[in-house]
């Protein structure tokens, strides 16, 4: 029978075996990462989250993915911004912000904690330091790959509605700039009919072109800056029987099929998947104390008909972030 030393000796070994086992799996617990997209579970976003994963992995890294369900939600990434800061066991951050001004104090407070922070898709108005770097979407090129793509469709000839605008996100601004410099340098016969602000929702994207449409307003084309503007002209096309009368050239990869068959001219597209890797390649920098450039601008592409199944493309809307890079 056991004296009760024994079972004590017994019982501190038990529990410094236990401990050892909880520190020693404390310690492989790789540093973490938060991937913070303006939404989940879009075409969009997913081959960021691809890009970052592969890198991640690459690095001893593990990434923590979270966004609000709606790209509009600037209070839901606020407030999922500031949990990451708060929990404290975080190495860096990416961020692809839902709107501008109202992410600026939360970045600030961000930077004051020291964490390393990529911002991805749009500027904020806050200048780069060592711990602050963007990503970003070359909107300039975006907006004139519309408007040479809008000219070549219409024969340098006709009229067009822009929808989709969206004043509190840069990024959107600049594009909507590009495209109307463009159209009019180089494309004077074209006229602008109608400009439309960006709604929160594909069904009030689709209210809008309805409301356009059944006004009698006349335009050979509709240019949508947004995935949610593109996807509600494209309903409200269909509804009215207007897809092979007027143009659609869209924004942002989020409806595909109809480029397939023809009720969609085409999209201008992110390359996300890239900015994913760039922006994480930029956290594994920082993280050793090594500089990265302020601003890394990443080119968009024109998907058309004839494109679509293109080894490029296909690269571009790589979504299986479970995967290895190959």
């Amino acid at each position: 029978m056991a004296t009760s030393s024994t079972v004590r000796r017994h019982t501190r070994v038990a529990c410094a075996g236990l401990l050892l086992g909880f520190l020693v799996s404390c310690k492989s617990t790789p540093p973490t990462v938060a991937v913070i997209p303006r939404a989940c579970g879009t075409a969009l976003w997913e081959p960021a989250h691809a890009g970052a994963e592969q890198v991640a992995r690459a690095n001893g890294l593990k990434v923590y993915w979270n966004a609000p369900t709606l790209s509009n939600d600037v209070q839901k990434q606020i407030e999922l911004l500031e949990r990451v800061v708060d929990a404290k066991g975080y190495r860096g951050i990416v961020l692809a912000p839902d709107e501008t001004l109202p992410l600026r104090t939360p970045i600030k407070q961000v930077l004051a904690s020291h964490l390393p922070i990529v911002v991805i898709g749009t500027e904020l108005g806050i200048d780069p330091d060592r711990n602050l770097s963007y990503v970003l979407n070359d909107e300039i090129l975006g907006g004139r790959l519309a408007a040479r793509r809008l000219g070549q469709v219409l024969g340098g000839e006709g009229s067009v509605a822009i929808i989709g605008l969206n004043q509190k996100l840069w990024s959107l601004t600049l594009r909507e700039r590009s495209f109307e410099e463009t159209l009019a340098s180089e494309f004077p016969h074209i006229s602008v009919v109608a400009r439309r602000t960006g709604k929160a929702s594909v069904a009030q994207e689709q209210e809008v072109v309805d409301e356009f449409l059944q006004s009698g307003a006349k335009t050979d084309a509709i240019v949508a800056l947004s995935a949610e503007s593109t996807r509600g002209a494209y309903y409200a096309l269909v509804e009215f029987n207007q897809i092979a009368a007027i143009k659609l050239i869209g924004f942002d990869q989020d409806l595909l099929p109809p480029i397939r068959n023809g009720g969609l001219d085409s999209i201008v597209v992110q390359n996300t998947y890239r900015m994913g890797r760039l922006a994480m390649e930029q956290i594994c920098h920082k993280l050793r104390g090594e500089t990265v450039p302020d601003r890394t601008l990443v080119e968009p592409r024109l998907l058309t008909r004839d494109n679509i199944d293109s080894e490029e493309m296909l690269r571009i809307f790589t979504a299986h972030w479970w995967e290895g890079d190959d």
